[in-house]
């Protein structure tokens, strides 16, 4: 039975039940159509997907500091919109068309997926090839050896203390993007980086207070007070205690590379690592991580 007879059979049986209201002739001539829907056992037809003729891709350098750029790659039909989403090992980081490469990329690879849409046509996305691992600002020109131990009686977890060592000194943001790789070892190494109780410190030099931290030849002594609690100025300011402590760990292995004491460079800017922070700042914004100035410098 085709489907015009079955509606109409339909109808009948609706009005022959009282179902449906009744019209004169008149009416019923002047009266618009019925639309009745009845289901045929067919779903509609789902839009089209665009066709990648060529996927996305990536360019730039992968390094810390610098910024990708993603191409769209070429669609049929041409997409009248297009989406960027940034993928660090397939975990989404940032969208836009271009990506200011950020410290928690190092040593992970980065891709863009792109999603496309067009008139007419199902949003359509494309992947494009991974990057090779991101990498430093500069490759290793020197590696140094250090060792972490404790003087006096401190109550820190050394193994956790170890961690944030290594993680400061892996942070791009850090003496590593001056090209020094630091290894941790057990025993010997270039230098000692010692967690140490206060009332030690001057056992170290007489230049040491029990109130700051010091370096003294191969020894880069953090001050254990200052170590839990940062600073008067650097709390007064809000920053955590996190980034005091990388802070004042890059400080001090800074004069163990060399760098002496900076100065402010201009009110608003971020004080170099080397200024002496936990003082104070003179106009700067104080600032954890070594400036491309000292950077540069280091040898």
């Amino acid at each position: 039975m085709g489907l015009r007879a079955l509606v109409a059979l339909l109808l009948a049986c609706l009005l022959g039940a009282g179902l449906l209201p009744t019209a004169s002739p008149a009416a019923a001539a002047s009266a618009e159509p019925v639309a009745v829907a009845v289901a045929v056992g067919e779903e509609p037809a789902a839009a089209p997907a665009l066709v990648a003729k060529r996927l996305p891709a990536v360019r730039g350098t992968a390094r810390y500091g610098r910024t990708l750029r993603a191409t769209p790659g070429r669609w049929s039909p041409a997409p009248s919109r297009v989406r960027y989403q940034w993928l660090r090992d397939g975990e989404p980081v940032a969208q836009g068309r271009s990506h200011r490469i950020r410290p928690a990329d190092v040593g992970h690879r980065l891709r863009v997926r792109v999603t496309a849409r067009a008139e007419g046509h199902a949003p359509t996305h494309a992947v494009s090839e991974r990057s090779r691992p991101v990498g430093h600002r500069v490759g290793v020109r020197r590696t140094v050896t250090y060792r972490v131990e404790t003087r006096g009686r401190v109550s820190a977890d050394l193994r956790a203390l170890r961690r944030l060592v290594q993680q400061t000194y892996d942070d791009p943001r850090g003496w590593r993007g001056a090209g020094v790789r630091f290894r941790p070892v057990r025993r010997g190494g270039s230098f000692s980086v010692v967690l140490a109780n206060a009332a030690t410190m001057p056992s170290f030099s007489p230049v040491c207070s029990v109130q700051w931290s010091c370096r003294v030849g191969r020894y880069v002594v953090l001050n254990q007070t200052r170590w839990q609690h940062a600073s008067p100025a650097w709390n007064r300011a809000g920053r955590s205690l996190r980034d005091y402590r990388h802070m004042v760990l890059n400080h001090e292995t800074g004069h163990w590379l060399g760098h002496g004491h900076a100065s402010c460079p201009g009110r608003g800017r971020p004080a170099p690592v080397m200024m002496q922070q936990s003082k104070g700042r003179d106009g700067c914004r104080f600032n954890p991580w070594p400036t491309a100035a000292e950077l540069r410098s280091t040898r």
